[in-house]
């Protein structure tokens, strides 16, 4: 017999507007910190050897992966070829990024990393738009609300204040109910809250469709089987079940993105 602990349809706003300081905060705690900023970046890179190392080995790598054995280009040159003139290129080009990067970080007029500081400001409605299509839609924030990740988060490990949480557009039925065992709450509860983001970020970025929601739901169902206690609720499953464990992205029929969750166990 399967005993549900809860169920919840949480929706995710089509945009949630940032409030009227955070773009400020953000650009502040850049520019703040420009020197650090730069200090740091120059004690892990500091030469052109670690520069290799860590930028351009990597760099070169992941760039094979788009050139594949056998491919020859419209001009005739053959894979090898191409990977080895991206790695040759990537190879010599520390001065010309380190000299690029510290202009942008020198002193002029008496302004520290004044350029630097210049391109923030030029990024803070950039940023804001960014954050309101994707980030906030799927976080929310402590002044105006929390969203989908840290309320199923939350829910997930038992934590009554996020039955605070539900909105008007929410459908919640049950308490919250902790899978886990307790001494791992936090790291749970953080784990489940971040691939919530991103698993969210990746089906808005797919413009919802149905193969995106189906891979994360996949993702979400491993992982929080892998974070249960067996004693305490069953095994995940990607698609929602009515006698199943479920934690799944889903479309309703206006086209809304929304994330429906089932916790219970079954017993003899």
């Amino acid at each position: 017999m399967f005993t549900k602990k809860f169920e919840l349809k949480l929706y995710v706003p089509v945009t949630w507007e940032v409030s009227g300081d955070m773009p400020d905060k953000w650009a502040d705690g850049l520019k703040n910190n420009a020197e650090r900023i730069n200090s740091r970046r120059q004690a892990k890179i500091p030469d052109d050897g670690t520069y290799i190392l860590k930028v351009a080995d990597p760099a070169t790598k992941g760039y094979a992966l788009y050139v594949p054995s056998g491919y020859v280009s419209k001009k005739g040159r053959p894979a090898e070829g191409i990977r080895g003139s991206h790695a040759e290129n990537l190879g010599r080009a520390f001065n010309f990024w380190n000299d690029k990067i510290n202009q942008a970080f020198a002193t002029v007029d008496g302004v520290v990393a004044k350029e630097f500081k210049r391109r923030i400001d030029g990024s803070k409605i950039r940023w804001a738009l960014q954050v309101a299509d994707k980030t906030l839609r799927l976080t929310g924030d402590k002044i105006r609300g929390r969203s989908v990740a840290p309320i199923a988060a939350y829910y997930l490990v038992g934590d009554e204040r996020a039955q605070g949480w539900i909105r008007e557009t929410d459908y919640a039925d049950g308490a919250p109910y902790n899978i886990t065992v307790p001494r791992e709450v936090n790291a749970v509860k953080a784990a489940i809250q971040q691939r919530l983001i991103q698993g969210g970020q990746l089906v808005i970025n797919q413009a919802l469709q149905e193969d995106a929601r189906n891979a994360e739901n996949t993702v979400n169902a491993s992982l929080l089987t892998k974070l249960r206690d067996a004693t305490r609720c069953d095994v995940f499953v990607p698609a929602p079940a009515p006698d199943k464990c479920f934690c799944s992205w889903q479309v309703d029929g206006s086209g809304l993105l929304y994330l429906h969750i089932q916790v219970g166990i079954t017993t003899p």
